[in-house]
């Protein structure tokens, strides 16, 4: 990780002015920080705002209507789970070209608190949910991060020849036994790009994760990043984002996805059981 960047975080109320605003969003998309956080105070301990978006489809907006500037969505198992998210992060990384990744944390401001013990996911009344802890959220990343390598993306091959579109004996399935349990691949192929960036939203106590640490590229806490201070907006924040980057207080963030952007090695690539036989040639296809 290069060292310092520029990140930046935005509120619910942030969040839903920068979406809504084509002027902000070409100021955002020309500015050459490291990455943005969609939502940071659901996973900071801030009160919920009155005004917010969800940050995967504010993702999906963002990312569909700019073309450099490059973002995390925050999360939480309180409210979404990890099948869930590992599809909402390939999805962002084909949208965006990589320029996406996911930051976990424990728990979500927005989200319904779930029966005592269940915490994690039963809000939703969808399972038997887990108990919403740093840990809980950990086994949410390691799920993530398997879920989106099952399906390699030159594993898509569109062999006319012999009618093979897909080598679909390189899908793997995850078994994975933790929090949750999750046997089967994704539905969606890994991103072009490769495997989404993981960031860890730090401050949690009781299970200390490190950037190295797998599947966590990158751990963040308050101090890691520039956000709106009391009665600012948007606009304000881009204005202090830009002194900062003139004033050479910190350099600018090189072009391109994400992971390449903060100097990130790609992710070792767990080997897993074929979910699908090796395909028989089909020449007429």
């Amino acid at each position: 990780m290069p060292a310092p960047y520029l990140g930046l975080g935005l509120p619910g109320p942030h969040l839903a002015e920068l979406a809504t605003s084509p002027e902000l969003l070409a100021r955002w998309d020309a500015l050459p920080a490291a990455f943005t956080v969609l939502g940071i105070d659901r996973v900071d301990g801030s009160p919920p705002a009155p005004v917010t978006l969800d940050p995967s489809a504010a993702g999906a907006l963002i990312a569909g209507r700019t073309s450099r500037g490059r973002f995390l969505i925050a999360a939480s198992p309180q409210r979404d789970h990890p099948y869930n998210l590992a599809r909402r992060a390939a999805s962002l990384g084909h949208l965006s070209r990589g320029r996406s990744g996911l930051l976990v944390g424990v728990r979500d401001a927005y989200a319904p608190p779930g029966p005592d013990g269940a915490e994690a996911w039963g809000g939703a009344a969808l399972g038997p949910g887990a108990p919403l802890t740093a840990a809980t959220a950990y086994d949410v990343a390691r799920a993530v991060r398997a879920l989106e390598q099952s399906w390699p993306y030159d594993s898509i091959v569109g062999d006319r020849d012999t009618g093979i579109l897909v080598q679909s004996d390189r899908i793997a399935h995850v078994d994975h036994d933790g929090a949750f349990s999750i046997a089967g691949p994704l539905n969606a192929p890994e991103p072009a790009t490769g495997a989404s960036v993981i960031a860890w939203y730090g401050p949690e106590t009781g299970h200390p994760v490190r950037a190295d640490s797998e599947p966590v590229d990158l751990v963040l806490d308050a101090d890691a990043l520039l956000r709106p201070g009391p009665g600012q907006t948007v606009a304000d924040l881009l204005d202090a984002a830009e002194e900062q980057l003139a004033a050479g207080v910190v350099p600018p963030a090189r072009s391109g996805p994400l992971r390449a952007a903060l100097g990130l090695p790609a992710p070792r690539r767990a080997a897993g059981r074929p979910a699908f036989p090796v395909p028989l040639p089909h020449p007429s296809l």
